[in-house]
């Protein structure tokens, strides 16, 4: 089905904006517009992303100087007014109708970094004591990163998130790794997503820790024994014990430096194209790694002030091409954005243009 239940839409004969209320058939659905609901064939709408990006100019022009304009703000004496809250998980659930009422079809999770140090990060997820899936990144201060889609019928699988952190720039007073767990009791999972419904609030916030921690002293030595004669023979006695395994623990726990990227004006997500042992993953493991590489060359195209990026998505369901939509309509730094038919990429892929 091209369309589904919460979809905006727009009617082609007035131009209006709808919402999808419901799937009647295979060849029409029921759109709500201002309060008032009818069916419609589905030739009689489409996505109004278009529409949109064809009402503004590409290139807007430069607004009128302002005595004063011309003054640079120091920007500097503002970064005090950051703050810094620690690191926490947003969950973020989807509804679904039932034809009754509304169920939880699953849940979006977001990683928020409100701390002023860049980090390095390695997620896993267990389900039934099975690792599902798998992400080594970074994540930028007082920013987020896209994490993973989880079922909501996979509550019943134990679902444990593991996290270790690392600076991006080791500090001397900070700790070198921090490593979190979390493990999602469905009946509490249950409690709060009714809170939530009942306070009409979109989100769920799961701290991770306040304040990245400082490194722990080290422990004085303790004083050496006094050596007797049974000492002597017990140390003769006494086997070395090598420093290799060790050394193999620690590579477990620490993360190696990732390789640096640079902007691209054209990224192809393709999951062949970003994994080279894509086969066997699942389908909600594909689009977490899709969506975690376009939020990073999204970033890196900010960054470095890029006008303009293409993103190939394919056309496939529309998941991962509806999943990038959501990520631009809330990035501040995009000026527009728009899928339509190109002579090279047919419908499978987003122009962005960068304010």
């Amino acid at each position: 089905m091209k369309y589904e239940i919460g979809d905006k839409v727009l009617l082609l004969s007035s131009k209006e904006e709808a919402t999808v209320v419901d799937v009647v058939n295979d060849n029409m659905v029921m759109i709500d517009v201002k309060g008032t609901a009818f069916p419609v064939y589905l030739d009689q709408i489409d996505f109004p992303y278009f529409h949109r990006f064809t009402k503004e100019k590409l290139v807007k022009p430069k607004p009128k100087l302002i005595p004063g304009d011309e003054i640079k703000v120091d920007r500097r004496k503002y970064e005090d007014l950051k703050t810094d809250k620690g690191m926490f998980l947003s969950v973020l659930p989807v509804y679904q109708h039932d034809g009754f009422d509304e169920t939880v079809k699953l849940m979006k999770f977001h990683l928020f970094n409100d701390t002023p140090h860049a980090m390095r990060f390695y997620f896993q997820v267990w389900l039934g004591n099975k690792m599902d899936l798998e992400i080594k990144n970074e994540i930028h201060p007082y920013n987020h990163f896209y994490l993973t889609d989880l079922m909501f019928e996979s509550l019943n699988d134990n679902p444990r998130f593991e996290f270790t952190f690392v600076l991006k720039d080791p500090q001397p007073n900070l700790a070198t790794t921090v490593k979190k767990t979390w493990k999602i009791k469905p009946k509490q999972m249950f409690v709060q997503l009714e809170e939530l419904r009942t306070k009409a609030e979109a989100t769920l916030t799961i701290p991770l820790f306040e304040k990245y921690p400082d490194k722990e002293p080290e422990p004085e030595p303790a004083p050496a024994p006094a050596v007797t004669e049974t000492s002597k023979n017990k140390k003769a006695n006494i086997k070395p014990i090598g420093s290799g395994s060790m050394a193999s623990l620690l590579s477990k726990i620490q993360l190696q430096p990732e390789t640096t990227l640079e902007p691209k004006h054209e990224v192809d997500l393709h999951i062949e194209k970003l994994e080279k042992n894509w086969k066997g993953l699942s389908n909600i493991a594909i689009l977490a790694i899709q969506l975690n590489a376009f939020q990073r060359y999204l970033d890196l195209a900010i960054s470095h002030k890029l006008h303009h990026m293409i993103v190939i998505h394919g056309v496939g369901t529309g998941k991962l091409r509806d999943e990038i939509h959501g990520v631009l309509r809330q990035t501040p730094e995009v000026a527009n954005f728009v899928n339509q038919y190109h002579g090279r990429y047919g419908y499978g892929a987003t122009e962005i243009n960068f304010r």
